[in-house]
C-alpha cells in the first residue's frame, strides 16, 4: 500500500520540466533520489506521477525536487505519497455522501461522511462543521467528503466549543502540528476572537459562514486554568500539548483558545480528530 510522505507548502524555484518545493513532514529517511512519487490533492484528484531528482535539507525544512512537473501544474498543500512497486493501486480514494437538493438554487443538503448528520450547505464556501461529531466538510454540488486529514489552516480555525471539553482534557501523543513523534510540549494560547483573525483571501479557510458558539462566561478557561494551576502559577495540567524537534513558523501556535468565541481551535485537521476522538466528542469514526 502507498505510504504519505509529506505535504507540499510552499514552491521554492521551478524550470519547466521540474520543481522544487519546501514540505511538512520527515521523508529524507524515507523516499531517495530516482523514487517515483504519486501526488494528489487535498480532495483525492490525481495531480500525477513525478520522479525525485533530489531531498534537501534547508536549516528544519525539507526541500523536494520534482522531475516531471512543473510547479503550476501541482497545487499547494498536495499530498506527496510513495507507491510499493508497480502495482500498487496507490492512497485510497476519499469517502463521500451524496446530497440532496437545497431550500434554493444556491444550497444543497450535506450529509456528514462520518456520523451521517444532515444540514443545509452552500456548495465550495469554507469547510463546513457537522454539529454533532464536529468533524469539518468540505461540500461541492452533488457530493461532500471530510477535510483532507493532512489540511493544515492557516490560523486555529478548526473549533471544538469549550463547554464540550471533559474536565481532564487528554492531548494524542503526537506534534500538533505535522503529526511527527511528540518530543517537548507548549502551552496553549489565548487570543480575543476568531473574528479577528479573519482576512479577506479567497483560500485562507477562515469559517466566515459558521456561527461561532458563545457562552455567558468567556472566563470559563481561565476560571478552569486557575483551578488547576501550580503554585508557580504555571499553566494547568493538561493544557500544553505536544509538538515534535521542528522549529519553525508552521509550528507556532498551532492550538490556541479564542476566549471571546468560546472554542478551542487547531491549525491541524488529523490532529483536531485525533483530540475529539481521546476526549470522547464525536460519535463518528
Amino acid at each position: 500500500m502507498a505510504r504519505l510522505l509529506c505535504v507540499l507548502t510552499s514552491l521554492v524555484g521551478e524550470t519547466r520540466e521540474s520543481a522544487k518545493f519546501r514540505t511538512r513532514g520527515q521523508i529524507r529517511e524515507k523516499v531517495t533520489k530516482g523514487d517515483e512519487v504519486l501526488l494528489r490533492g487535498l480532495d483525492g484528484t490525481l495531480v500525477g506521477y513525478a520522479s525525485v531528482t533530489a531531498v534537501l535539507p534547508i536549516g528544519l525544512i525539507i526541500a523536494l525536487a520534482l522531475d516531471g512537473l512543473a510547479g503550476a501544474d501541482v497545487p499547494l498543500s498536495a499530498e506527496v505519497w510513495l507507491p510499493e512497486g508497480d502495482h500498487d493501486p496507490g492512497p485510497p480514494t476519499p469517502a463521500h455522501t451524496m446530497n440532496q437538493p437545497g431550500t434554493s438554487l444556491a444550497s444543497v443538503v450535506a450529509t456528514c461522511v462520518v456520523c451521517g448528520a444532515k444540514q443545509p450547505a452552500r456548495p465550495f464556501a469554507e469547510p463546513l462543521q457537522c454539529p454533532r461529531c464536529l468533524a469539518y466538510l468540505v461540500v461541492g454540488y452533488e457530493q461532500t467528503q471530510e477535510l483532507g486529514p493532512n489540511q493544515l489552516m492557516p490560523r486555529p480555525t478548526l473549533l471544538i466549543p469549550l463547554p464540550a471539553l471533559p474536565g481532564q482534557i487528554e492531548w494524542p501523543q503526537m506534534c500538533a502540528c505535522c503529526g511527527g513523534p511528540a518530543e517537548k510540549t507548549a502551552e496553549v494560547s489565548t487570543t480575543g476572537s476568531i473574528h479577528q483573525a479573519m482576512t479577506g483571501g479567497a483560500l485562507d479557510f477562515m469559517f466566515r459562514e459558521i456561527p461561532a458558539v458563545r457562552t455567558l462566561s468567556p472566563s470559563w478557561y481561565e476560571t478552569y486554568r486557575s483551578v488547576g494551576t501550580s503554585g508557580s502559577g504555571g499553566p494547568a495540567p493538561g493544557w500544553a500539548f505536544p509538538l515534535c524537534g521542528v522549529d519553525n513558523p508552521e509550528h507556532q501556535d498551532p492550538v490556541t483558545v479564542w476566549t471571546q468565541d468560546g472554542a478551542l481551535g487547531f491549525r491541524s485537521y488529523r490532529y483536531h480528530r485525533e483530540f475529539c476522538r481521546g476526549n470522547r466528542l464525536s460519535d463518528g469514526r
